[in-house]
């Protein structure tokens, strides 16, 4: 397996924003068994019910304890020791719910009825109805006695924060992803202790909370976070060898780099996950591994290699049924051919009209939209339409100010509408404004390349010492990226 240590220095050049595969995944159970009819754990303890009161309300131990509870009593509480009488309404009074629930948890009826409405919102966000799932996910989270049940609350706080980025609230679903992946693997912990990889299901369970992270903190730009949260999930919780789940986390992590423009880093890690996707053989690691390993390859001016991943890619998700992933896919692939092979542009626009149909009656969020429209736009300016394409953009940057990420690209491509129209400095401004956001999100190598190609425009309207500040910048960060 692949280890960060192999990934060593790189000298980054300029990149484009690939998406990564995240599937929909079933979350884990509690500890205990549950009975017949879906309800209260048989054997749950009541320091379990009492933890996941508190993780509910996002308390401390610190901000439970009082004048008859220290913070040492509520870890022996937590831990499994019997609350006397007089601690539980204490204890209730402060969490703001019954002592009964504190003792019992959810009746067994009620546990059965979330589990109802869980699954109605888990269907309202496959088809592509955020606003109307995040509704009912946060109606569940907002009942008092659900953090008695942790694996109910898991999956609404969940849903919650996906429901949140389908409907383009990036800073929400980042802050309950945050926050839930806190709970369950605190970062600051580089190691987790040998029984929580006992259950297969709970580590990929932390792994999809980390994957959709480290993709929610690369759109709205910061790079260096999601970096971060990539690194560590991947260096901690792959111990026991590859997994779907792991190549998936992998080639999120790999989009990041490709973001920060570390292509040394990129092929190494492309190559490592393509090999384990083979081992594998499964159709999620090979959609996975093909999927940014033919952005790498086109990155790189491998025409016929991008092509092939990319068909490899497509011909996996023939034995999956994911339109969100199908539409993202194909909307990327799409890209690839814009960028490096500006010829194809006709082609590319039918992909992406297909691709639109796909992600609009999925599970997409509007990012994935909004990227897709963009695409959409950037055709329209090679096939010779540049008010439509500089209407578009403008648009999107608009529509989407939190995503940090499509917005710079929706901003590099007014400042070609406007260079298409010889309006050089305008042009220019537009870049340096981008170039200075993109430096600000850690992406040092699209920072230099938009402010060298402002440089380029500010000479060609006879501004030559504005131009050579502009290139000295670009020089700059282009040194502070070869790392």
């Amino acid at each position: 397996m692949i280890t960060l240590g192999d990934l060593a220095s790189v000298t980054p050049r300029v990149v484009i924003c690939p998406a990564c595969v995240c599937d929909r995944f079933a979350l884990i159970e509690c500890e205990a068994d549950r009975d017949q009819g879906g309800g209260m754990l048989t054997d749950m303890h009541g320091g379990v019910i009492l933890r996941g009161l508190r993780h509910q309300r996002r308390l401390t131990l610190d901000d439970l304890s009082g004048s008859q509870l220290s913070t040492r009593r509520l870890t022996l509480l937590e831990d499994g020791v019997d609350a006397t009488a007089q601690e539980l309404r204490e204890l209730a009074a402060t969490l703001g719910c019954s002592p009964l629930v504190l003792r019992h948890g959810l009746p067994a009826d009620r546990g059965a009825q979330i589990r109802q409405e869980l699954a109605r919102a888990d269907e309202a966000l496959a088809e592509g109805l955020a606003a109307e799932a995040r509704a009912q996910y946060a109606a569940l989270v907002d009942d008092p006695a659900l953090g008695s049940r942790p694996d109910l609350w898991c999956q609404a706080e969940l849903g919650l924060a996906l429901a949140a980025e389908a409907d383009g609230d990036l800073p929400e679903a980042i802050e309950r992803l945050t926050y839930l992946l806190a709970v369950l693997a605190p970062l600051d912990e580089q190691q987790l202790p040998p029984m929580a990889f006992e259950d297969r299901e709970e580590t990929e369970h932390r792994i999809g909370i980390a994957l959709a992270l480290c993709r929610c903190l690369r759109e709205v730009g910061d790079l260096s976070a999601s970096v971060n949260i990539g690194e560590i999930t991947f260096t901690r919780e792959l111990p026991g060898g590859w997994t779907d789940r792991g190549i998936e986390l992998g080639a999120t992590l790999l989009a990041a780099y490709i973001e920060r423009g570390e292509q040394t880093i990129c092929r190494a890690l492309a190559a490592q996950l393509l090999e384990a996707a083979e081992q594998l053989g499964t159709p999620r690691a090979l959609r996975a591994a093909c999927w940014n390993g033919a952005t790498v390859a086109a990155i790189d001016g491998d025409a016929s290699l991008a092509a092939d991943l990319g068909e490899r890619a497509l011909a996996a998700h023939a034995h999956l049924t994911d339109p969100r992933s199908t539409g993202r896919l194909r909307a990327r692939l799409a890209e690839n051919l814009l960028i490096y092979c500006p010829a194809e542009h006709a082609r590319a626009r039918q992909m992406l009209l297909i691709a639109q149909q796909e992600l609009a009656g999925s599970a997409a969020s509007a990012i994935d939209l909004g990227y897709c429209q963009l695409w959409l736009a950037r055709a329209a300016l090679l096939a010779g339409d540049v008010e439509a394409a500089a209407r578009q953009a403008e648009e999107i940057a608009t529509r989407h100010p939190a995503a940090l990420n499509l917005v710079a690209d929706a901003r590099l491509l007014v400042a070609d509408t406007l260079r298409a129209r010889q309006q050089m400095q305008a042009a220019a401004e537009v870049r340096t404004t981008t170039g200075e956001q993109l430096e600000q999100m850690k992406a040092p190598g699209r920072a230099s390349r938009a402010f060298a190609d402002s440089a380029a425009e500010l000479e060609e309207c006879g501004e030559v010492e504005a131009s050579i500040r502009a290139y000295q910048r670009a020089m700059s960060v282009g040194d502070l990226a070869s790392y």
